[in-house]
């Protein structure tokens, strides 16, 4: 009989665990540190982003627990319900008095004060999906229409929707998170290069389509050739790191967060730690992450079967990459995009799916050897 509880079994990874609270502390700090000044210019509470990202760290904890003790073989039971009810979610979000419209994208949903993105929810539920269907289609991997095709249709469906909200970022990042997941799950390699080749095209078109795509990529070349239009946040975030230098300015201490840099709670918070701790906090924090990688990527390599090797790959796939391209942004590796911080960033969806994952990754922890 399949339990869904396992509450005897506390081995689980302490280290991979102090990370991860050691960045959500570190976030609270950041949120209220950067979001103080624009809460009492907008709402005239200080506190205000302070107190809404503590309850939603209040919520994501409670997720981290409830995970870290399911079975994650549960898990599978649930690989159809989910997809089907995150495909719903997509498609609702694309219904005008539904879904929420925010700078031209629709991709928010609101019940009453209550708003939260369908797609931070459902990149994760892509993840179940793909680690159920790549261990129960092993025998027949290498067939075209079942080990390759079969996945991008089923993951297309979800981009797709994500894509026409739109949301060119997290298309683009459920892209990469299905190329890598069929890779591991030994999927043939000119499958694969099939797949990166209409990615291309696909990101190519993309691009070509949207001007405000176009400027981000010529501000990306060359942030100083506008500096006060589409170079304007990347120039701002080179300032910010520039004034913190080796130690920083102190906590408290940024001056860009004084309306010269936009989304300093959100998209540019690595700039601000950037600021206000130096080299060093930056260092800190990429440690962090670092941490996090290798202990996830450990859990995979030596998790008890394939679906929680798959489960635990995609999942920090997705946490990671997400953090190396805000971080990339921040520092101008990338092209501007609207992605948050794991664990840090001010946000709801993002906070409390993160920590779910991370509660799932933890919880196989229990079951790997040692």
């Amino acid at each position: 009989m399949l339990r869904i509880f396992d509450l005897k079994n506390k081995n689980f990874d302490f280290l991979l665990l102090s990370a991860v609270l050691t960045l959500a502390s570190l976030g609270i700090l950041m949120v209220y540190s950067t979001s103080s000044i624009f809460s009492l210019e907008n709402y005239g509470d200080s506190t205000h982003f302070l107190k809404l990202h503590s309850i939603y760290l209040a919520v994501a904890v409670l997720a981290l627990i409830f995970f870290m003790h399911l079975d994650y073989k549960f898990l599978r039971k649930l690989t159809y319900p989910s997809y089907f009810f995150g495909l719903v979610l997509l498609i609702l979000v694309l219904i005008p008095g539904i879904g929420k419209e925010v700078g031209g994208a629709q991709r928010w949903i609101t019940f009453s004060h209550f708003t939260f993105q369908p797609s931070e929810i459902c990149k994760y539920i892509m993840v179940i999906y793909l680690a159920h269907s790549l261990t129960k289609k092993r025998e027949r991997i290498e067939s075209f229409w079942v080990g390759f095709f079969s996945h991008i249709f089923v993951a297309g469906l979800y981009i797709f929707l994500i894509f026409i909200e739109p949301d060119f970022g997290t298309s683009t990042v459920l892209l990469t998170l299905v190329f890598l997941m069929l890779f591991i799950g030994n999927v043939r390699l000119r499958y694969l290069l099939i797949l990166g080749g209409i990615s291309v095209v696909f990101a190519i078109g993309a691009v070509l389509t949207r001007g405000y795509r176009m400027d981000r990529i010529v501000s990306f070349l060359d942030p100083w050739k506008d500096p006060l239009g589409s170079g304007y946040q990347a120039v701002q975030s080179f300032v910010a790191f520039g004034m913190g230098g080796l130690y920083g300015s102190g906590l408290g201490g940024s001056s860009q967060k004084l309306f010269f840099l936009p989304q300093a709670h959100t998209d540019f918070i690595f700039s601000i730690i950037g600021e206000e701790f130096g080299f060093i906090g930056i260092c800190v924090v990429i440690m962090l992450f670092l941490i996090v990688l290798f202990r996830s990527i450990r859990i995979s390599l030596r998790a008890p079967d394939s679906f929680s090797c798959y489960l635990v790959f995609g999942f920090i796939i997705l946490i990671t990459l997400q953090a190396g391209i805000n971080m990339g942004v921040a520092v101008g590796l990338l092209p501007t995009k609207g992605i948050t911080l794991p664990f840090i960033s001010y946000g709801g969806s993002s906070l409390v799916s993160t920590f779910a994952a991370m509660g799932i990754i933890l919880g196989i922890s229990r079951y790997a050897d040692k």
